[in-house]
This record gives structure tokens, C-alpha cells and sequence, in this order.
């Protein structure tokens, strides 16, 4: 069986959700921090697998965009496991979106500028928007990084011989 782009971006996105869970359960690292690098880096190894074998496979020379249709098809498929495993990630962690909005709290109060009441009303209103704003953020990261990553390895490997 031959593995395809979309198969590539599979396996590159359970190793970004592997690596992400062994970091936060297995190690105890804070969600924010310098762990969203191992990640990343994962991401972008999977595209450039996926682009190199894409060269190699081919008969004959390929153009960037057919280059970056190969990347493409590997990183939509890494961004949504990713996409989906923050939403179920701070879904069961409902603690992480508590403990910001304390502290965003604590930080009002010395300010000094917020009543009570704009002080609860501020955290329910980041509360709401917590989870879309999370989402839109992820993918738009994952995307405009695959994007990158895609047409630069792309144009770097056509011009190989």
C-alpha cells in the first residue's frame, strides 16, 4: 500500500496530539509555554515528508502548485486532528479556562479601574468567546504555517534536479 498525502497528514497529526498529551498529562507542562515548538516542528517534518516523497515518487518534474497541492492535502489533514483535539482538549479541562479568567481577574482588581461587576462581566464575555476565539486561532495558525511551509519546500524542491 502506497502512503498518500492525506494518510502523511494523519499520522502527522496524531503525532502533534501524541506529543502535545505526553507533554500536558505525561510531564505536567503548562498548557502555554515552549511545548507548542515540538508540535509545530512535528507539523512541519510531516509536510516536508509528504512534499519530499511527493518528489521522488514523481516520474517527472512537478510545478510548485502541484507541490503544494500535495502539502496542502497533508496539512488540512493535520489542522483538523488538531482542531479537534483542542476542542475535546479544553472541553475535559475546563480548569485551564478557570484559572486564566482568575487571573485575569486578580490583575483587573489591582488595576484598580473595574467594579465587581465589570470585573464578572468581563469574564463571562471571555468565557463565551474562550472556545471559538481558541478554535479560530488553532486553525488559523496550523493553516497559514502549512500554507508557508507547502510553497516554500515546494519551490525549493523543484528546483532540485
Amino acid at each position: 500500500m502506497r502512503l498518500t498525502s492525506t494518510y502523511r497528514g494523519v499520522i502527522t497529526g496524531l503525532l502533534m496530539i501524541g506529543i502535545s498529551v505526553l507533554f500536558f498529562y505525561g510531564l505536567h507542562w503548562p498548557v502555554k509555554g515552549y511545548n507548542h515548538f515540538a508540535a509545530q516542528a512535528i507539523y512541519v517534518v510531516g509536510i516536508l515528508w509528504s512534499l519530499i516523497a511527493f518528489k521522488i515518487n514523481a516520474g517527472a518534474e512537478r510545478t510548485t502548485k502541484e507541490y503544494f497541492s500535495e502539502g496542502f492535502k497533508t496539512f488540512i489533514v493535520a489542522t483538523l486532528l488538531m482542531v479537534l483535539y483542542t476542542v475535546i482538549f479544553y472541553k475535559l479541562n475546563p480548569q485551564i479556562l478557570e484559572k486564566m479568567l482568575t487571573e485575569n481577574a486578580v490583575l483587573a482588581a489591582k488595576e484598580g479601574n473595574y467594579t465587581p461587576a465589570d470585573i464578572e462581566a468581563n469574564s463571562n464575555k471571555l468565557r463565551s468567546i474562550f472556545m471559538p476565539m481558541t478554535i479560530a486561532i488553532t486553525t488559523l495558525i496550523h493553516l497559514v504555517l502549512g500554507a508557508i511551509v507547502s510553497v516554500i519546500g515546494g519551490v525549493i524542491l523543484r528546483q532540485q534536479k
